[in-house]
């Protein structure tokens, strides 16, 4: 789980700063600025290289997971039935 929460945690925190780089790039040709190559073009692959890896990264774990993930669920939902009961008797 901890493995999950680290890669997404990665993950977005870093798309998040994919925008604002990309706005830097526009506004640096705006203003006519060199560049040796297509900066926009590096970063969408960027992006989606990251999106590619995390996807893999997660994949597997996500698998191995999610029954527990169903099995917990399952129990949460069993212990608030009992305790709803429990209300109602008290009641």
């Amino acid at each position: 789980m901890t493995c999950l929460r680290d890669v997404s945690q990665i993950r977005d925190k870093t798309l998040e700063q994919v925008n604002p780089m990309k706005e830097t790039i526009l506004l640096l040709k705006k203003h006519a600025v060199e560049m040796k190559q297509d900066y926009l073009v590096t970063l969408e692959n960027l992006k989606t290289d990251l999106i590619d890896v995390s996807d893999r990264a997660l994949g597997p774990t996500k698998e191995a997971i999610l029954p527990l993930q169903s099995k917990e669920a399952n129990n949460v939902k069993d212990k608030r039935r009992k305790f709803q009961i429990q209300v109602l008797e008290y009641r």
